[in-house]
């Protein structure tokens, strides 16, 4: 008898129980729900890594747990395309594999909201247990009891307008609030605000256990939730920050955790740069003139005399920064930034007799935690401001006017892929990295070149596939004929490419009937188209970021407003999530490329051209511009039935043989985006939008 040879089966992998159709538990939760290979894969690798490193490290814990062999953590990245369901993609096996608790740190406030209150009930569905999740957010979020006792008892506050509006919501707010949550005021509690500047829980002032409100303090009892949560969701600047003030007796929030998941990950070069800066404002150095101020009134004289020279001090600083806005590196030459290195000099002489006399107070009054708080702060300011303008080797000092009042002097560190080392692959067991944009058109070597993987850990990374049919659902176009956009026009472009750029706007929108996205590389660029479409194209509606409305209001009302357009700026590439009809046009202005200006991005280029010439352009400059288009267009297709069109106006996305504007980089960038039809045809990308 001829026996026949069977092919077995792969073996099972353990999350196949809750991702597997038909019979995968998300199938039972969720009936009619589709099967999603990306997910799937996702999920496995996810669980693999945490599995994998918690036998690393408990065989470490064996052997003696001795911090010099402390291994590092398993890192995994994951690219996710859009529609993936990487929520869940993550959720589930980092749950199901078992340490707690979980830290997962996301870009967005949208993002931290659907985790808790969509997708952590969705996986405790799956899993079949209860899941305690935790949302923290930084210190400044909450109000502090102690700060807001002392001005409801004196408010001696000349309130803005919006002031006035807080101060009442406040007085009903604040005996009843269970969490302390400034996100509980609702629009109140929106966008910066002197008076809560006065009453929030931020650290320069905290005198942790010393304060006689301790045990009642809403960040006391948030530190008591995250210990026991299961799952904690931060953003990823409280994250860095905790990591990087840790070692503070005030700094530390969140507590250990064996695994991290960085979602919205394609940022996080750009978060540690922020975060592990040293910097100093005009903003922080009148939050201490103010609590400096308001500590002088018990204290006798001596303070209040030493604190008036420091302040005009401050104010003859502040007089030798170029009232142009922009970034400005303080290695600019001229007689300016010296007369600016001089002028520290003098603030920090003229503040030494004010750090002295703190000092004394916390000395007499040693009960009073007060005073050692304040001579920190003072000290704080000195080696802060010192550092940055000493410019040490590998840190890039700059400073910027926002305005007529703000000037943030800050010190970034060139390479971030050390502190990358030190803050996320030392400070856990498994991390994972993921997001719809962590690929440019080289692959992951980016994360090696920008953060310091190793070779294993880049060739371990993956793409999964998103589920929608791109081909068929969208078209790419680049419009024919465009100009060379040269300097000029105030740095927005030569009249020709202006006039070039305008007329294919229109023309799209006029195709689409408005419900478009229109992303801009500048202010100034916004600036100029808008007054030319809206006289153009007055049958629409136009909604323009910076006009006074939020983020949240401004898509709420293009949701709602039939042939609606939204011109957005930098925060619009990226988190915007409008599936439907709503959104069927996304027009990119120009390529995404940084401002060629900024002293980091020049300080990285030049390092990187060290190693390669030309390395700067196409190892930095090309990937982080790809990136950035890659969530630009991502707007576009949200769900299976989205379809649409994204139009760049830009030739360098062409090849130089489809285009004589065309560059060679544009096979590099065009591997990375999604898979649509690239087309150069007007009649089939206006027939295409006709039909939606």
């Amino acid at each position: 008898m001829l026996m026949t040879r069977t092919t077995p089966e792969p073996p099972a992998h353990p999350m196949d129980r809750f991702f597997a159709p038909p019979e995968g538990r998300i199938f039972a939760c969720f009936p009619g729900a589709e099967d999603r290979p990306g997910q799937r894969r996702m999920a496995e690798l996810v669980h693999d890594s945490v599995r994998e490193a918690s036998a690393l490290f408990q065989r470490w814990r064996d052997e003696g747990g001795s911090s010099e062999t402390r291994p590092e953590a398993v890192i995994q990245a994951v690219e996710a395309g859009t529609g993936t369901g990487k929520s869940l993609g993550y959720l589930v096996p980092a749950l199901a594999a078992g340490p707690k608790p979980i830290l997962v740190a996301t870009r967005t406030k949208h993002l931290q909201r659907q985790l808790l209150e969509e997708d952590v009930p969705r996986a405790a569905g799956i899993l079949e247990r209860p899941i305690k999740a935790v949302l923290a957010k930084g210190r400044a979020n909450y109000l502090c009891k102690v700060a807001w006792e002392a001005v409801s008892a004196d408010p001696g506050l000349e309130f803005t307008r919006a002031d006035q509006q807080l101060w009442l919501a406040l007085q009903r707010w604040a005996p009843t609030t269970p969490d302390g949550d400034r996100e509980g005021l609702g629009r109140f509690g929106e966008g910066e605000s002197p008076l809560w500047d006065k009453v929030n829980a931020r650290a320069e002032r905290c005198t942790g256990r010393q304060c006689a409100s301790y045990e009642s303090c809403h960040l006391t009892k948030l530190r008591q939730e995250v210990a026991e949560a299961d799952l904690i969701i931060v953003n990823h600047a409280l994250l860095m920050a905790d990591r990087v003030l840790r070692e503070s007796a005030f700094g530390q929030v969140l507590p250990d955790a064996p695994v991290l998941i960085l979602d919205e990950a394609h940022d996080l070069e750009e978060q540690l740069t922020e975060s592990c800066a040293e910097a100093w404002s005009s903003r922080a150095m009148n939050l201490l003139f103010t609590d400096l101020r308001e500590a002088a009134k018990g204290a006798g004289a001596g303070l209040t005399v030493a604190l008036a020279p420091w302040e005009r001090s401050w104010a003859d600083l502040l007089g030798w920064v170029p009232m142009d806005g922009g970034v400005t590196a303080l290695v600019a030459p001229g007689p300016e930034m010296k007369a600016l290195a001089d002028a520290v000099g003098g603030w920090v002489e003229a503040g030494h007799p004010l750090l002295q006399e703190t000092r004394r107070l916390a000395s007499a009054d040693p009960e009073n935690p007060i005073w050692l708080r304040l001579a920190e702060r003072v000290g704080t300011a000195f080696s802060r401001m010192e550092q940055i303008f000493a410019q040490p080797d590998g840190w890039v000092s700059t400073l910027n006017r926002e305005g007529p009042n703000l000037v943030h002097f800050k010190s970034n560190p060139v390479d971030i892929r050390p502190f990358f080392h030190q803050h996320v692959r030392r400070g856990f067991e498994t991390v994972v990295l993921t997001s719809a944009t962590l690929r440019d058109g080289r692959g992951f070597n980016g994360l090696g070149l920008r953060l310091g993987f190793t070779r294993p850990e880049v060739e371990a990374a993956e793409h999964v596939e998103s589920p929608f049919d791109f081909e068929a659902q969208g078209l790419l176009f680049v419009p024919p004929g465009l100009p060379e956009r040269r300097a000029g026009g105030g740095g927005v472009g030569d009249p020709a490419w202006v006039e070039a750029s305008q007329s294919a706007m229109e023309r799209l929108l006029r195709a689409s009937r408005g419900r478009a996205l229109v992303l801009f590389t500048s202010r100034k660029m916004l600036a100029t188209f808008r007054p030319r479409l809206e006289e153009a194209l007055a049958e629409l509606t136009f909604f323009v970021q910076g006009d006074g409305l939020s983020r949240t209001q401004l898509l709420d009302r293009f949701r709602t407003t039939p042939s609606a357009v939204l011109l957005g700026l930098a925060s619009f590439w990226q988190g915007v999530d409008m599936p439907g009809e709503a959104l069927s046009l996304v027009i990119v202005s120009a390529l995404p490329f940084s401002p060629p200006d900024d002293p980091v991005l020049q300080a990285r280029i030049r390092e990187a051209d060290a190693l390669r010439e030309g390395l700067g352009f196409i190892g930095i400059q090309v990937p982080q511009m790809t990136l950035k288009l890659k969530q630009g267009i991502g707007r576009l297709i949200r769900t299976r039935t989205d379809r649409g069109v994204v139009a760049v106006l830009d030739p360098r996305l062409m090849l130089p043989s489809e285009d004589r504007l065309g560059k060679r980089y544009a096979a590099q960038v065009r591997a990375a985006l999604p898979p649509f039809p690239v087309t150069r045809d007007w009649d089939r990308v206006e027939a295409f939008l006709h039909e939606l």
